[in-house]
């Protein structure tokens, strides 16, 4: 869906994806009556996303991001494979530091809770638009602070995408990358890339570290 708020000028166009249509709807009226945003489209699937991006020239994506379901992230990366360099905001329900991070570590300019009023979102969509970022004051201190309830939080695969996922699982495994790529019918080389974020994700350093998170998790046997 194309919408469009008749502001005279260079108005923020905006994309906004989420998979309930009620918020989607809210989030398109209320942005539009402050009569600087363009609402471009919005979509509830990433393969609405795709489809509608390269038409709308959107100046910042506004993305739905659940953790547990590595949905968002799974997005954020196959924009930037896609070469679609459209700065993203991300709007979660979970506001844990761990989600900011994985967020922020996979390319978002700015991480806004659900709860956040239509002023804070103008405040981080405005900041973005203008090549900057933005974090949220309710989470930025579980990233920045280190609070302690935080700091303490191991490391979960939930922060991995779907496909890095099943690469750590394999490389628990013992199978190396060479074996990896002819498995998932993609070159050495992108195992290593993969391999390289998601020890980078996790705090790892070493193979032995994901065997031992596979095994914590119950992703694999001993």
């Amino acid at each position: 869906m194309v919408l469009g708020s008749g502001h005279v000028g260079s108005p923020v166009k905006v994309y906004l994806q989420d998979d309930h249509l009620v918020l989607r709807q809210a989030l398109a009226e209320a942005l539009q009556h402050r009569g600087k945003y363009c609402v471009v489209g919005h979509g509830g699937t990433c393969s609405e996303l795709f489809a509608q991006t390269s038409n709308t020239n959107a100046d910042v994506i506004v993305l739905d991001f659940s953790l547990p379901k590595a949905i968002g992230l799974e997005t954020l990366n196959e924009l930037r494979r896609r070469g679609i360099d459209t700065p993203v905001l991300i709007l979660s329900g979970d506001e844990s530091g761990r989600a900011v991070r994985a967020a922020l570590q996979a390319g978002a300019k700015g991480f806004v809770p659900k709860q956040a009023g239509i002023s804070e979102m103008e405040n981080a969509i405005d900041a973005i638009a203008k090549g900057g970022t933005y974090l949220s004051p309710s989470v930025s201190g579980k990233v920045i602070g280190n609070e302690s309830q935080e700091s303490g939080t191991p490391a979960s695969s939930e922060v991995l995408s779907n496909r890095e996922r099943e690469i750590m699982v394999l490389l628990a495994n013992g199978k190396p990358n060479r074996e990896i790529g002819k498995l998932l019918s993609i070159s050495v080389r992108t195992v290593d890339t993969h391999r390289s974020n998601i020890l980078k994700k996790l705090g790892f350093k070493t193979n032995a570290e994901l065997v031992k998170l596979a095994i914590a998790e119950g992703l694999v046997t001993t």
